[in-house]
């Protein structure tokens, strides 16, 4: 049978694969060979440069182009880690209320439609990531896809305290600095009512990786969620009929961090690689 999958076994949760579980139907050659099929990018941030630093904003072109600001203006905030694996270093000087982010898109046009009910287009999103801490009041995190724009001063689709998130389209997953050790999944359809956010169903360590995502069921029209390669099951579903998905909505990926009253010069969030891809 040649290299079997086991999903779920231990050895999905260390290694620094890409999550089999999720990635197993994303026909990544069809969309190479034709791309009216579908969308794929994925950045390890091996073959990246960042630009010089222009006022607070600069761009990081690799696999991935990403938009990059960086509030306070410190080059060092945003660096690339001279090692084999990798790896973007997005840090915060410790001055309460300072962005960080990097988006695609070039901040202003999104690069992934959100699926809508009924489709039947498949869609797929994973990264893996590590904080220095995960004290209260320390830092807040943002991982996933929002509209275009969003990373800006006072911004990074967080609210400048790093303990909300602002009222703008978005899916991911949110380290929250009033509750740091809770990765939260969370959704917003903006003015639409409600911004959705489920806590409990993934805790998470200081300096430690960790890979979540999340798949369509095309099926079922629900989203679900993923940790180290495994499902989080029907409780983190997200149903794409709800009026709180922000559905056939252009997207941008987007990672931020924003530092509460309590952070440190050097507190960070450390990213290995970014997946996305879509199907037409």
């Amino acid at each position: 049978m040649g290299n079997a999958v086991k999903y779920g076994a231990a050895s999905a949760v260390t290694s620094r694969m890409p999550s089999p579980i999720i990635w197993n139907d994303c026909p990544v050659l069809d969309f190479l060979a034709d791309p009216s099929k579908g969308f794929h990018k994925f950045d390890d941030f091996k073959n990246s440069a960042i630009t010089a630093l222009a006022t607070d904003t600069n761009q990081i072109v690799g696999d991935i182009n990403w938009f990059a600001i960086s509030e306070t203006d410190t080059a060092a905030d945003l660096v690339l880690n001279a090692d084999d694996a990798g790896v973007l270093q997005i840090q915060t000087d410790g001055t309460d209320a300072d962005v960080h982010a990097i988006t695609t898109g070039n901040n202003t046009a999104g690069i992934i439609n959100t699926p809508k009910a009924g489709e039947a287009k498949k869609f797929w999103f994973e990264a893996r990531f590590k904080v220095n801490t995960i004290t209260d009041a320390d830092i807040g995190v943002f991982i996933g896809l929002a509209q275009p724009g969003e990373a800006k001063d006072a911004g990074g689709v967080m609210g400048a305290d790093a303990s909300s998130m602002a009222d703008v389209d978005y899916l991911g997953f949110a380290v929250l600095s009033g509750d740091n050790d809770d990765l939260t999944i969370v959704y917003n359809e903006a003015t639409a009512g409600t911004a959705q956010s489920d806590t409990g169903e993934i805790t998470i360590a200081a300096n430690t990786w960790y890979r979540v995502g999340f798949k369509l069921n095309v099926d079922t029209d629900k989203i679900h969620v993923f940790a180290d390669g495994v499902d989080q099951g029907s409780d983190a579903e997200i149903d794409i009929d709800s009026t709180n998905f922000p559905s056939d909505t252009d997207m941008d990926v987007i990672i931020s961090l924003v530092a509460e009253s309590g952070a440190a010069d050097g507190d960070e969030i450390e990213v290995d690689w970014v997946r996305v891809a879509q199907e037409y």
